[in-house]
Protein backbone atom coordinates (compact mmCIF):
# COMPACT_ATOMS: atom_id res chain seq x y z
CA UNK A 1 0.00 0.00 0.00
CA UNK A 2 1.00 3.50 -0.68
CA UNK A 3 0.43 6.85 0.99
CA UNK A 4 -1.95 9.02 -1.35
CA UNK A 5 -1.16 12.27 -0.95
CA UNK A 6 -0.02 15.51 -1.87
CA UNK A 7 3.78 15.95 -1.01
CA UNK A 8 5.40 19.34 0.09
CA UNK A 9 8.61 20.02 1.19
CA UNK A 10 10.01 21.14 4.89
CA UNK A 11 8.38 24.44 5.93
CA UNK A 12 7.57 26.17 8.88
CA UNK A 13 4.16 24.06 9.14
CA UNK A 14 4.28 22.62 12.79
CA UNK A 15 0.95 23.05 14.74
CA UNK A 16 -0.21 22.57 18.01
CA UNK A 17 -4.15 21.47 18.94
CA UNK A 18 -6.34 20.59 21.77
CA UNK A 19 -8.59 17.56 21.49
CA UNK A 20 -10.12 15.34 23.25
CA UNK A 21 -8.99 11.83 23.55
CA UNK A 22 -11.01 8.62 24.12
CA UNK A 23 -10.57 9.12 27.90
CA UNK A 24 -12.38 12.61 26.81
CA UNK A 25 -9.92 14.50 28.09
CA UNK A 26 -8.55 17.05 26.69
CA UNK A 27 -5.40 16.76 24.97
CA UNK A 28 -2.34 19.43 23.32
CA UNK A 29 -1.49 17.37 20.28
CA UNK A 30 1.65 18.72 17.78
CA UNK A 31 0.00 18.59 14.14
CA UNK A 32 1.67 19.54 10.76
CA UNK A 33 0.28 21.57 8.22
CA UNK A 34 1.43 20.69 4.40
CA UNK A 35 -1.03 21.97 1.21
CA UNK A 36 -4.38 22.28 2.65
CA UNK A 37 -4.52 19.52 5.65
CA UNK A 38 -3.58 18.95 9.07
CA UNK A 39 -1.69 16.04 10.02
CA UNK A 40 -1.05 13.75 12.94
CA UNK A 41 2.66 14.39 12.76
CA UNK A 42 4.66 15.54 15.54
CA UNK A 43 7.64 17.53 14.50
CA UNK A 44 8.30 19.10 17.03
CA UNK A 45 10.86 16.99 18.97
CA UNK A 46 14.66 17.70 18.88
CA UNK A 47 14.97 14.49 16.86
CA UNK A 48 13.14 15.77 14.08
CA UNK A 49 15.33 15.63 11.09
CA UNK A 50 15.84 18.57 8.29
CA UNK A 51 16.07 16.01 5.51
CA UNK A 52 12.40 15.43 5.79
CA UNK A 53 9.94 15.85 2.93
CA UNK A 54 6.77 16.46 4.73
CA UNK A 55 4.00 15.00 5.12
CA UNK A 56 4.99 11.50 3.35
CA UNK A 57 8.50 11.33 3.91
CA UNK A 58 9.29 12.30 7.82
CA UNK A 59 12.32 11.28 9.37
CA UNK A 60 12.55 11.84 13.39
CA UNK A 61 8.35 12.22 13.81
CA UNK A 62 6.01 10.97 15.73
CA UNK A 63 3.26 10.22 13.08
CA UNK A 64 -0.56 8.31 13.64
CA UNK A 65 -1.50 6.54 10.56
CA UNK A 66 -5.06 5.10 10.02
CA UNK A 67 -5.25 1.29 8.48
CA UNK A 68 -8.98 1.77 7.90
CA UNK A 69 -10.12 -1.57 9.77
CA UNK A 70 -7.72 -3.21 7.62
CA UNK A 71 -5.00 -5.90 8.77
CA UNK A 72 -1.29 -5.91 8.23
CA UNK A 73 -1.96 -9.81 7.63
CA UNK A 74 -3.49 -9.54 4.68
CA UNK A 75 -2.91 -7.78 0.88
CA UNK A 76 -5.40 -5.91 1.06
CA UNK A 77 -4.16 -3.45 3.63
CA UNK A 78 -4.97 -0.29 3.56
CA UNK A 79 -3.05 3.36 5.29
CA UNK A 80 -3.03 6.83 5.08
CA UNK A 81 -2.94 9.28 7.04
CA UNK A 82 -5.19 10.79 9.33
CA UNK A 83 -6.45 14.15 8.45
CA UNK A 84 -7.96 17.15 9.05
CA UNK A 85 -8.38 20.47 7.02
CA UNK A 86 -8.98 22.92 10.09
CA UNK A 87 -6.46 21.08 12.84
CA UNK A 88 -9.68 20.29 15.18
CA UNK A 89 -9.91 16.50 15.80
CA UNK A 90 -13.16 16.16 17.32
CA UNK A 91 -13.95 13.22 14.89
CA UNK A 92 -10.57 11.36 15.70
CA UNK A 93 -10.66 10.46 19.29
CA UNK A 94 -8.63 7.11 18.70
CA UNK A 95 -6.04 9.40 16.44
CA UNK A 96 -5.93 11.96 19.37
CA UNK A 97 -4.72 9.28 22.33
CA UNK A 98 -2.79 6.93 19.98
CA UNK A 99 -0.48 10.61 18.82
CA UNK A 100 -0.35 12.14 22.80
CA UNK A 101 0.54 8.21 23.85
CA UNK A 102 3.06 8.05 21.39
CA UNK A 103 4.78 11.70 22.41
CA UNK A 104 4.01 10.94 26.57
CA UNK A 105 6.18 7.69 25.57
CA UNK A 106 9.05 9.21 24.01
CA UNK A 107 8.79 12.28 26.41
CA UNK A 108 9.73 9.37 29.18
CA UNK A 109 12.83 7.30 27.73
CA UNK A 110 14.20 10.99 26.43
CA UNK A 111 14.35 12.74 29.80
CA UNK A 112 14.43 9.76 32.13
CA UNK A 113 17.15 7.70 29.84
CA UNK A 114 17.92 10.01 27.68
CA UNK A 115 17.18 7.92 24.90
CA UNK A 116 16.71 9.33 21.24
CA UNK A 117 13.71 7.48 20.57
CA UNK A 118 12.76 3.71 20.06
CA UNK A 119 16.07 3.33 18.04
CA UNK A 120 18.08 5.69 20.18
CA UNK A 121 18.93 7.29 17.10
CA UNK A 122 15.89 9.40 16.77
CA UNK A 123 14.12 7.27 14.32
CA UNK A 124 10.35 8.01 13.75
CA UNK A 125 7.84 6.94 16.58
CA UNK A 126 4.77 4.84 13.96
CA UNK A 127 1.34 4.08 15.60
CA UNK A 128 -1.95 2.63 13.05
CA UNK A 129 -4.43 2.90 14.72
CA UNK A 130 -7.92 1.57 13.24
CA UNK A 131 -6.01 -2.17 12.76
CA UNK A 132 -8.55 -5.16 12.04
CA UNK A 133 -8.04 -8.58 13.06
CA UNK A 134 -6.93 -11.63 10.44
CA UNK A 135 -10.42 -12.59 10.05
CA UNK A 136 -11.79 -8.59 9.72
CA UNK A 137 -13.34 -8.36 12.69
CA UNK A 138 -12.81 -5.54 15.41
CA UNK A 139 -8.91 -6.40 16.95
CA UNK A 140 -9.45 -6.98 20.70
CA UNK A 141 -5.11 -6.57 20.71
CA UNK A 142 -2.09 -3.95 20.48
CA UNK A 143 0.90 -5.19 19.11
CA UNK A 144 4.83 -4.12 18.22
CA UNK A 145 5.62 -5.56 14.69
CA UNK A 146 8.62 -4.83 14.83
CA UNK A 147 8.43 -1.57 13.36
CA UNK A 148 5.61 0.16 14.44
CA UNK A 149 2.92 -0.31 17.18
CA UNK A 150 -1.04 -1.39 16.31
CA UNK A 151 -4.22 -0.73 18.02
CA UNK A 152 -6.76 -2.29 17.68
CA UNK A 153 -10.32 -0.77 18.25
CA UNK A 154 -11.10 -3.56 20.78
CA UNK A 155 -13.70 -6.74 21.40
CA UNK A 156 -15.90 -8.27 23.74
CA UNK A 157 -13.36 -8.39 26.31
CA UNK A 158 -11.34 -4.65 25.43
CA UNK A 159 -12.57 -1.13 25.21
CA UNK A 160 -10.23 0.35 21.99
CA UNK A 161 -6.62 -0.24 22.84
CA UNK A 162 -5.48 3.48 22.08
CA UNK A 163 -7.22 4.39 25.20
CA UNK A 164 -4.08 3.28 27.67
CA UNK A 165 -0.95 5.03 27.65
CA UNK A 166 0.69 2.01 29.43
CA UNK A 167 -0.70 -0.02 26.41
CA UNK A 168 1.60 2.09 24.50
CA UNK A 169 4.09 2.25 26.82
CA UNK A 170 4.70 -1.15 26.26
CA UNK A 171 4.02 -1.70 22.70
CA UNK A 172 7.12 1.14 22.79
CA UNK A 173 9.37 -0.62 25.39
CA UNK A 174 8.97 -3.99 23.33
CA UNK A 175 10.45 -1.55 20.41
CA UNK A 176 13.43 -0.15 22.96
CA UNK A 177 14.45 -4.06 23.47
CA UNK A 178 14.16 -5.16 20.16
CA UNK A 179 16.92 -2.47 19.65
CA UNK A 180 18.95 -2.68 22.69
CA UNK A 181 18.92 -6.58 24.05
CA UNK A 182 17.01 -7.60 21.19
CA UNK A 183 15.44 -10.81 23.44
CA UNK A 184 13.38 -13.65 21.67
CA UNK A 185 9.98 -13.37 21.76
CA UNK A 186 10.19 -17.16 22.83
CA UNK A 187 10.27 -19.07 25.41
CA UNK A 188 12.11 -17.67 28.91
CA UNK A 189 13.85 -14.45 26.71
CA UNK A 190 10.37 -13.92 25.51
CA UNK A 191 9.12 -13.99 29.29
CA UNK A 192 11.62 -11.42 29.87
CA UNK A 193 10.70 -9.18 26.91
CA UNK A 194 6.73 -8.99 28.26
CA UNK A 195 8.31 -8.48 31.89
CA UNK A 196 10.77 -5.69 30.38
CA UNK A 197 7.65 -3.91 28.71
CA UNK A 198 5.24 -3.90 31.57
CA UNK A 199 7.95 -2.84 33.83
CA UNK A 200 8.32 0.28 31.52
CA UNK A 201 4.74 0.81 30.51
CA UNK A 202 3.58 1.31 34.30
CA UNK A 203 6.75 3.86 34.54
CA UNK A 204 5.67 5.53 31.84
CA UNK A 205 1.92 5.97 32.91
CA UNK A 206 2.56 6.78 36.65
CA UNK A 207 -0.97 6.93 37.48
CA UNK A 208 -1.17 3.56 39.10
CA UNK A 209 0.48 -0.11 39.01
CA UNK A 210 -1.79 -1.87 36.54
CA UNK A 211 -1.31 -2.49 33.49
CA UNK A 212 -4.27 -2.18 30.95
CA UNK A 213 -6.94 -0.65 33.80
CA UNK A 214 -7.97 2.06 30.68
CA UNK A 215 -8.53 -0.84 27.85
CA UNK A 216 -10.23 -3.53 29.83
CA UNK A 217 -14.42 -4.24 30.33
CA UNK A 218 -15.23 -5.47 33.55
CA UNK A 219 -16.98 -8.14 32.25
CA UNK A 220 -13.85 -9.83 30.93
CA UNK A 221 -11.49 -8.95 33.54
CA UNK A 222 -13.05 -8.47 36.95
CA UNK A 223 -9.98 -7.46 39.02
CA UNK A 224 -10.05 -4.48 36.58
CA UNK A 225 -6.76 -4.35 34.60
CA UNK A 226 -4.52 -6.97 33.04
CA UNK A 227 -1.81 -7.08 35.30
CA UNK A 228 -0.63 -5.38 38.38
CA UNK A 229 2.96 -4.65 39.20
CA UNK A 230 2.43 -4.02 43.18
CA UNK A 231 0.95 -8.14 43.12
CA UNK A 232 2.27 -9.75 40.07
CA UNK A 233 0.79 -13.10 41.38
Amino acid sequence: AEVVSETTTLGDGKATAVAKDLLNVNRTINTYEAGNSFYLIDASRDMFSNISSLPNDPSGVIWTIDAFNTSPAKSNFKYDHVLSTNNTWVNTPTGVSSHYNGGKAFEYYRIVHNRNSIDGQGGNIISFINVADDDGSSMGNAFWNGAAMFYGNGDSAFERLARGLDVAGHEMSHGVIQNTANLIYQGESGALNESFADIFGVMIDRDDWLIGEDVVKPAAFPSGALRSMSNPH
